[in-house]
């Protein structure tokens, strides 16, 4: 529950029981869940965890790499990753069963390829699969399909002139994105309807339709830019203030200063970066939910670009005011490998605390303790996302007590969860028969309410 992580008890579950999850579907996320759940040690929640944690490494690593070409020296590109790996918000999803650190780690993956030569189909496929583990990595467009580590970024059809230049238009730019289109094609068309004949709370496959109503996230289309206008001033203050804390105010200040030196030398990399920062930030602000913030962790690996330019413009400043000779080579004052790594060891001093979950097991203890307490048979009636999920993977996950029922009152609107229900109790899956099921159940039926934790 905690850090906004009330999702990870459907995911664990899907992930364990091999049955889709929430909408729309993350099958990248699926595949490389399948793959850690196989590992011999603690429950499937734990390893889901650890996949979590590898991936934010491997995303501050790979974040490091790339700044490798646009900055002076190693210990800046590493001073960077480590604020990035630090960041409260990009921590926190570093702890928990979430999409959101595997979807950095794609999201650094493209950054890395962006600004450094590679070949098209790889650049596209990593996009591909980065849309995989969740949609919002569309919002990479810029980066994954403009060349930017040759300072070229997409310039649209004007100034093409011969076949030459046709085709390298072609190969610059279209080539990744049809290998793009590929990847995403086959995860969301093959992998999922692999996956999807298991029955699922989620979604039924079995019809053109019930597919692209799934893939196509229909049952959250009204919070898509929902947010009452009133409310986006408050919003935008929420996430100016997520913003500040992530590198600390002083590191906000040095990205600023990294974007604009970034638009000074390399302005299409500056450009492409800073719309698909401002596409995710669009879509995180317009969201009408309370975590709905969290969408910004796959652009952190961005902002620390941007931190990690204007951390090499403040080491060029302090050498010059101190005279240190050798103003291209800052990494060649006494002092600049530490005084690189005082931002990251500021964040963890900050930011450790509030972070550490090492002995949070709220949301398991709370569904054994309920599912233990529960008469034969009953049915547990919640009307929390929360609560089900938790109930759901300490049930099907974990095995306990498979006797009892859980019913989520808001998803009985969603015709696969009554599909789902029906062939579980063996009645039509109409409203009216679960209704009647309810109201006549030979079992009790127990309303429960979980205390869910907020973000971070």
């Amino acid at each position: 529950w905690a850090h906004w992580g009330a999702d990870g008890g459907d995911l664990a579950t899907a992930v364990a029981r091999g049955r889709l999850p929430h909408p729309p579907g993350f099958p990248t996320y699926l595949l490389l869940g399948a793959a850690v759940v196989r590992l011999p040690w603690g429950d499937p929640a734990r390893r889901l965890n650890l996949l979590s944690a590898l991936a934010a490494a491997g995303a501050a690593g790979l974040t490091a790499v790339a700044l490798s070409p646009v900055v002076s020296s190693h210990a800046v590109a590493v001073a960077a990753g480590l604020s990035l790996g630090l960041a409260p918000l990009f921590w926190s999803q570093a702890l928990i069963t979430e999409v959101y650190a595997p979807a950095a780690l794609l999201s650094a993956a493209v950054l890395l390829l962006a600004l450094h030569p590679a070949p098209a189909w790889l650049r596209g496929l990593l996009w591909g699969l980065g849309v995989g583990v969740h949609p919002t990595l569309l919002f990479l467009a810029p980066l994954a399909v403009g060349r930017n580590h040759g300072f070229h970024g997409f310039h649209g059809f004007h100034g093409l002139h011969g076949f030459k230049d046709i085709s390298a238009f072609v190969r610059v730019h279209l080539r990744p994105l049809f290998f793009a289109v590929l990847a995403v094609g086959l995860l969301y068309g093959p992998v999922l309807l692999a996956w999807g004949t298991t029955p699922s709370p989620w979604a039924d496959l079995s019809t053109p339709a019930g597919w692209w109503a799934y893939v196509s996230g229909r049952l959250y289309h009204g919070y898509l830019f929902g947010l009452p206008l009133v409310l986006w001033p408050r919003r935008l203050l929420a996430w100016a203030g997520l913003m500040a804390r992530q590198f600390t105010p002083i590191g906000a200040l040095l990205a600023l200063w990294g974007w604009m030196r970034l638009w000074q030398e390399r302005r299409s990399l500056a450009l492409a970066s800073a719309l698909a920062f401002g596409a995710f930030t669009l879509h995180a602000v317009g969201y009408n939910t309370a975590d709905s913030l969290v969408y910004l962790t796959p652009a952190l690996p961005l902002a620390a670009l941007w931190l990690g330019m204007g951390l090499d413009a403040a080491m060029r400043v302090a050498c010059s005011v101190f005279r240190i000779p050798s103003l291209l080579r800052p990494a060649s004052c006494p002092w600049h490998p530490a005084s690189c790594i005082l931002l990251p060891v500021l964040q963890a001093l900050l930011f450790w605390g509030p972070t550490d979950l090492h002995h949070d097991r709220s949301a398991v203890a709370w569904a054994t303790q309920t599912l233990r307490a529960a008469p034969a048979n009953a049915v547990l009636l919640t009307a929390q996302d929360g609560a089900t999920f938790a109930l759901w993977y300490v049930r099907d996950g974990l095995g306990e007590r498979p006797d009892v029922r859980i019913v989520d009152r808001d998803l009985l609107g969603h015709a696969p969860y009554r599909r789902f229900l029906g062939v579980e109790w063996g009645v039509s899956p109409d409203p009216d028969s679960l209704e009647n099921v309810l109201r006549n159940s030979a079992h009790p039926v127990i309303p429960v309410h979980a205390p869910l934790e907020g973000g971070p």
